[in-house]
């Protein structure tokens, strides 16, 4: 959650396999999730992910850290998993928060999905539906199917937005058309709850969206 191909690519681009981060996604190796950056051609990210896979996770840090410290987005997403859960270091929430809010301001969309969602749950943070809304917003704009369908939920409950059944319809069709077959019956469920004026509305925002998410 793989959807890339795994020819060679640029340092600048990513396989990202399944939405999740270096430390988020593989086999377990010592206790600890393993998985590699996704990345060829770099011998930095080659390091870390060497390091990483036979339980060298604090050399691995190291390594990602330069890297974010040097402004690349998708090592600040890694790092900040790494700090969050406490691997190749002491779990530490502020330093993860920090390199996740980075990562997500450099264009990550994955971290601006994980900060929604901390933001939704209350995770390490104080819950917040209006900062979590926003974030989303920001991701789907950017055809996030999981931040569309969370997006479609906060409308669907009137959760940090004034409800909007026309809206969350609108927004779980965006999360189908990205690619997220899950979609499908929420955007059943909320046709049902609506209206024949708020139908009309709905396949009108759809419409609107499908032009520009960021509308």
């Amino acid at each position: 959650m793989s959807m890339y191909p795994t020819a060679a690519i640029h340092c600048s681009q990513t396989i990202d396999s399944s939405r999740r981060g270096f430390a988020g996604r593989l086999a377990v190796i010592t206790g600890a999730a393993v998985l590699g950056l996704g990345l060829v051609g770099c011998s930095d990210y080659h390091q870390a992910r060497r390091a990483y896979e036979v339980g060298r996770f604090t050399e691995a840090l190291q390594i990602l850290e330069k890297l974010a410290e040097g402004g690349d987005a998708k090592a600040q997403y890694e790092i900040a998993l790494m700090y969050l859960q406490g691997i190749g270091t002491r779990v530490d929430p502020a330093r993860g928060g920090y390199w996740m809010l980075a990562a997500a301001n450099n264009g990550n969309v994955v971290a601006m999905v994980e900060i929604g969602g901390r933001f939704e749950s209350g995770a390490n943070v104080e819950r917040n539906y209006l900062l979590s809304f926003t974030w989303y917003r920001r991701a789907a704009a950017l055809e996030d199917p999981i931040a569309a369908f969370r997006l479609a939920g906060l409308y669907e409950r009137g959760a940090g937005v004034q409800r909007d059944l026309p809206r969350a319809w609108a927004w779980y069709r965006m999360s189908r058309k990205f690619g997220n077959p899950i979609a499908i019956e929420s955007t059943d469920r909320v046709w049902k709850l609506m209206d024949a004026i708020e139908r009309v509305q709905a396949e009108s925002l759809f419409e609107q969206l499908k032009s520009n998410p960021q509308a």
